[in-house]
Formats: structure tokens, C-alpha cells, sequence
């Protein structure tokens, strides 16, 4: 990448106008840089660092050289002239531009995975279990009307979303219904009160065939997406809340008036997540304790002690867009890969420790191919034997 290359990219990075890979890169880039500085602080607060990136490029550069144009667009909260000459001579010094626009070029010999035992990614499967005790398996071939009980239709639609449609609003059935997702699948279900929810890899999601008139209770392990439908009872705004199970145990209760959020609740995660989008939502624990959210904050708990912060939700709503974002240590992004693909991930002593890791990667490709991405740190190397991954230096 020549300098005249270089302030283009810079510019459209500041400008937003690079594609979601490229600006990963980037920030994969200055993450793998700022571990190797950081090698004695195990906890590392990846949205500061990424921030630190845009602030150091326009601080480095800004009120300098004869050369400037105006920022646009950056949705960030300033905007200033940058001088285009400098900012590519940074990024040239820095030798990002081979890292960044030469990714295709990395010598295979040492970014490479054995393909012998690559597989591929995962997809919308899982099995429905309906109050009378039979499953059903949800696969692609499964097409229109599956079964109806309790006054309501239940459809796979052309789109695979699984489809609940009350045919007699008079019934006051009982009974729940159950959606389970394998590991390496995924599905989506709109409920009979047309709530959407999307279940990642290894989920359930527990509920009523009928909604009560005055409350609307569903229970959750794993880890779902909710868009819930706004539904006027009796009483006003029917409430709707998410009873969270991790493990064998309820941790919490997340309370609903209509709003988008998402729950990370797998039993090998430290914490529970708690995400909100839009609308507002409040944490409930077991003690009575709360923590109420607004939308881009997450609540984390974790020993029965909620933690309400600033959330980073393009990563926590990656998976149910069909991403992967890594901006988070080893382990954790192994955990994801480990699910999606239905693998078993096994650490070699060598393997690294705190190893911290930035970058995009579709969730659509073979697992080696998400492996070679994590392996241009050149900090890690990965083996596939069947379905383990062996994860060593």
C-alpha cells in the first residue's frame, strides 16, 4: 500500500466508509499491539482500546500539515480536520497497511489448518417438544403446517422461522411448548403473542401454548435474542419477563415492558449477560435485588451481584446476525467457535494464556477458516482431530 493508498484508507476509516472486515482488521491490528505491551494486565477493557485507536490516529494528527479534510459521518462524538499525509505516514510506520490490505498474501505454511477434518458451520436445526410429550425434529425439508394443539397453528414459514397462530381465541388451553437448539444450531420462533426470538447454539426456550391474560412468562438457557410484541391486556401493557437458567439453577429474572435485548446465560460462561437495544428491562435476582437497564447498557451477573455497564452491542448481538466479533481473550471467542461448530476445544500446556484477540469473521465458513484468522496472531496454532480442536502455541 502505497502513501496515496494509505490516506484513502484513513479517511474512510474516519469516515465509516470501510466494510465491517476491514475496519476489524484494523482494530485487530492495534489490539494484537496493545497485548504486547500489556502482557502483565490479564484484564483487558477492549471498547477503551478501540476507542484509543480513533483518538490516538486524530490526536496524533490533528492541526498539523497543509493538507487536511473534513471529517464526516463518524458518529463519534467529536469531529475535527485530520491531516491525510500524516495519519498515512502513522499507518506506514506502523506496517498495518500489509496486515490490513495484504491479509490474502500471510505465508501459509505458518497460518495454516489441517483441512482434512475441516467442518462446516452450523445452521437452523433444533427439536420442538410439545406439551403432549412429542418431538419433532426442525429441519429443512420440514415445510408448513407441524402440528396444532390448544387452539393454535404451529407453521414453519418460508423463511424457517418457526410460526405459533391462534385458530380459536376462546381456548384457555394449557401446556407448554419447548424449542431446543443442538450445538452447531440455531433457530427462530415467533410465539403466539407474536413475540421473536431468536435461540443461538445449545439454547431452549420454555412456554406457554397460551399466554395468561395478565402476564407473559417464558424460561431461557443458553442464549436468545427477544423482540417482544407489545400486547394490551385487562390492566394495561401485558408484562412479559425471561426467567434465566444457568446450569441447574434460576439466576435471575429479566422483566419486560416491550423492547429488544439479548441473554447470554450458557452454563461454561463466567457471567450472565444481560443486553438491552431498545426499550428498558430490569434485572431481577433471586434475593429480590434489581438493576434496572437502558438501551446500549448490559447487565453482568455474577455471584449473585449485578454489574450494570456501558454495553458492547455489536458483539453481543454478532451471532444472531450471523457474526463473529472478537473483542475479548482467547478462551472466550474459543467457547463461541467451540458451540457453533459442535466442537470440543483441548488446551495444549503451551497454549496461550492471555491472549487477546480483535476481528470480524462470518459465522457462515468452515471452522478452519475462522482458525486461520485467530492463527495471523501468530501467538496461537490449532489442529483439528475429528470434532476437537487443539488449541497450543
Amino acid at each position: 500500500m502505497n502513501k496515496l493508498d494509505a490516506r484513502k484508507f484513513i479517511e474512510n476509516y474516519l469516515e465509516g466508509k470501510l466494510s465491517a472486515e476491514k475496519n476489524a482488521r484494523l482494530e485487530t491490528w492495534y489490539l494484537l499491539k496493545a497485548e504486547e505491551n500489556s502482557e502483565d494486565e490479564p484484564n483487558v477493557d477492549y471498547e477503551k482500546l478501540e476507542a484509543k485507536l480513533r483518538t490516538k490516529i486524530l490526536d496524533a494528527v490533528s492541526d498539523r500539515g497543509r493538507e487536511s479534510v473534513p471529517v464526516k459521518n463518524i458518529n463519534r462524538p467529536y469531529k475535527t480536520l485530520i491531516s491525510i499525509g500524516i495519519a498515512a505516514s502513522i499507518l506506514l510506520i506502523a506496517g498495518v497497511s500489509y496486515f490490513l490490505l495484504k491479509n490474502n498474501d500471510h505465508p501459509k505454511d505458518r497460518f495454516f489448518v489441517d483441512k482434512q477434518y475441516d467442518l462446516p458451520a452450523g445452521g437452523d436445526k433444533a427439536v420442538l417438544t410439545l406439551a403432549d410429550g412429542r418431538t419433532i425434529k426442525l429441519t429443512k425439508d420440514l415445510k408448513g403446517k407441524i402440528a396444532t394443539e390448544a387452539g393454535i397453528e404451529i407453521t414453519k414459514a418460508t423463511d424457517g422461522t418457526l410460526v405459533y397462530k391462534t385458530t380459536n381465541t376462546g381456548f384457555e388451553g394449557k401446556g407448554f411448548n419447548t424449542i431446543s437448539t443442538p450445538a452447531g444450531g440455531q433457530y427462530t420462533v415467533v410465539l403466539p403473542d407474536g413475540t421473536k426470538v431468536w435461540l443461538n447454539a445449545g439454547s431452549s426456550l420454555k412456554y406457554p401454548i397460551v399466554f395468561a391474560k395478565n402476564d407473559r412468562n417464558v424460561t431461557l438457557t443458553g442464549e436468545g435474542y427477544f423482540e417482544v410484541a407489545h400486547l394490551e391486556g385487562l390492566n394495561g401493557r401485558v408484562p412479559f419477563s425471561v426467567a434465566v437458567v444457568k446450569g441447574n439453577s434460576q439466576l435471575e429474572k429479566v422483566e419486560v415492558l416491550g423492547t429488544h435485548f439479548n441473554i447470554n446465560a450458557y452454563a461454561d460462561e463466567p457471567a450472565v449477560k444481560s443486553t438491552l437495544l431498545q426499550g428498558s428491562v430490569r434485572i431481577v435476582l433471586n434475593d429480590g435485588r434489581t438493576g434496572i437497564l437502558k438501551p446500549g447498557q448490559q447487565a453482568e451477573v455474577r455471584n449473585q451481584n449485578i454489574l450494570v455497564q456501558k454495553a458492547d452491542t455489536e458483539m453481543s448481538v454478532a451471532w444472531k446476525n450471523g457474526e463473529f466479533v472478537f473483542r475479548e481473550d482467547l478462551r472466550s471467542a474459543l467457547r463461541k467457535v467451540a458451540r457453533w461448530y459442535d466442537v470440543e476445544v483441548v488446551y495444549d500446556e503451551s497454549a496461550p494464556e492471555n491472549l487477546t484477540l480483535g476481528g470480524w469473521m462470518s459465522r457462515s465458513t468452515n471452522i478452519s477458516e475462522v482458525l486461520n484468522h485467530i492463527q495471523l496472531t501468530g501467538k496461537v496454532h490449532f489442529k483439528i482431530e475429528g470434532r476437537r480442536v487443539i488449541v497450543s502455541k
